[in-house]
């Protein structure tokens, strides 16, 4: 009897056994089975952040090619610019050099002139007195000697005041000042022609070299005016002409 009850135990521990292994095995392979769902989800989820690494990758490239475009517009901009001012200071290079030659041959057209209306009266002219000196002075102006010049006229002028060459003298010794470009001295001692001798031969082209002065100095309006009364007040003149042809040229310039 006690050897059945002992068989029996036998059995049902066995049994047990067997049991725990079958539980053990069935977890096992649930396990194994599980697994390949497992790795296949993280491999979707890498997937899915290696897409988002790229568009975010795609997107920063973008940004960087829509910023080096930009740069590149503002260069480009900036380039047009300086292309432009460089054209403008070019401009205004020519017009000033073209101004000056102009001055040059204005001077030597007028030098010209006087050199001929004094030729016939420079061999009667004595020896030493104002004459000589008027003489002396308007040669160093002829050489371009235009600071000795100046001294010479003014000193003329300082001791020659009531000689009949006096507006002459007064006269070119602005022309000196204009060619040196000493605008306000040269308006002054254009002016002086006008003010200190009335009638003066002189006087229209004192007149239109002020205006001349008045434009150096962007006054503009003064400019006009003084061009202006050159063409009202001396009709036919050689300075009329010159004054008509500068008012002209001040409209095509919008000034």
């Amino acid at each position: 009897m006690r050897r059945i009850d002992a068989s029996r135990s036998s059995t049902a521990a066995e049994v047990l056994r067997r049991a725990n292994r079958t539980a053990i095995g069935t977890a096992v392979l649930a396990s194994l089975l599980a697994l390949p769902a497992a790795a296949q989800s993280r491999g979707e989820r890498i997937d899915a952040l290696e897409q988002r690494v790229g568009v975010v990758e795609r997107q920063l490239e973008n940004q960087g090619l829509l910023e080096m475009a930009r740069q590149l517009d503002a260069l480009d901009a900036e380039l047009r610019r300086l292309r432009g001012e460089l054209e403008r200071l070019q401009h205004d290079l020519d017009a000033a050099r073209g101004q000056q030659r102009d001055q040059y041959l204005d001077l030597d057209t007028r030098l010209r002139a006087a050199e001929a209306a004094l030729a016939a009266a420079q061999a009667a002219v004595p020896a030493g007195g104002p004459e000589a000196e008027y003489q002396d002075a308007f040669n160093l102006l002829k050489d371009g000697r235009y600071d000795e010049a100046a001294a010479g006229l003014q000193d003329f002028l300082s001791r020659h005041r009531e000689h009949e060459l006096a507006p002459n003298a007064q006269y070119w010794l602005g022309e000196v000042y204009y060619v040196k470009r000493d605008y306000p001295a040269a308006l002054a001692a254009f002016e002086g022609v006008l003010t200190g001798f009335s009638g003066a031969r002189k006087a229209p082209d004192a007149l239109l070299k002020a205006g001349y002065c008045h434009y150096e100095l962007k006054r503009y309006d003064l400019a006009r005016t003084a061009l202006a009364r050159v063409v009202q007040d001396y009709p036919g003149s050689p300075a009329a002409t010159e004054a008509a042809e500068r008012l002209e040229r001040m409209r095509a310039e919008g000034r």
